[in-house]
């Protein structure tokens, strides 16, 4: 059981930190600057998205975000978004429930880098995530900054669950979740209205 609940208590972290990832665009030369169409609010939809472990993988049946990016030319990628809200269903392991809260929001979206492996791939980070998870005797805290692609073709942020981007504290999980351990996403996000991100 308690490899179970060990699953349970990091599905939320990684996965509310996905949204918004979507808006991102990238250079690495600090003077660039980018172009985000159509811009405005946006919602995010992800299936089945998962979270990667020391002990292995699991899901939730779905999340669900809104947040907005700015809309035009000449655009820094520092602050080129944000996400304002984030929501969880059907998260358990072995089917035990578990509760997902984020906190600290709005997350800053940044601009970080293209794709050296795709021209329909622009790179970004979700700045300063914070979420809570609890469930069946164990609780932890997330947080950190989670980075990923979106691709341009299918409005899709894309997150491979290689980068273990969120970090544990204050965790009472019988030694299950400890301080410091890390886990990653892997989830495809679909962002409505359908956006396109270049640099100028």
């Amino acid at each position: 059981m308690h490899k179970f609940a060990r699953k349970a208590v990091v599905v939320a972290a990684a996965t509310s930190a996905a949204f918004g990832l979507a808006i991102t665009s990238t250079s690495a030369a600090p003077q660039a600057t980018w172009t985000v169409a159509p811009g405005g609010a946006v919602t995010a939809h992800a299936d089945n998205p998962s979270v990667v472990t020391d002990s292995g993988e699991f899901k939730c049946t779905s999340a669900d975000g809104t947040g907005s990016v700015k809309s035009g030319s000449g655009l820094s990628g520092t602050g080129i978004g944000q996400i304002n809200s984030l929501s969880f269903a059907g998260c358990s392991a072995m089917g035990i429930n578990i509760t997902i809260t984020t906190s600290g929001l709005p997350y800053g979206i940044n601009i970080t880098g293209e794709s050296p492996d795709n021209p329909d791939h622009v790179l970004g980070e979700i700045a300063n995530v914070k979420a809570h998870v609890s469930g069946f005797g164990c609780s932890a805290d997330f947080t950190g900054t989670v980075h990923g692609y979106f691709d341009n073709t299918q409005s899709a942020l894309i997150a491979d669950g290689t980068s273990r981007d969120l970090t544990a504290s204050n965790a009472s999980c019988l030694g299950i979740i400890n301080n410091g351990d890390t886990v990653a996403l892997k989830a495809v996000v679909k962002m409505s209205p359908g956006q396109t991100i270049t640099a100028d």
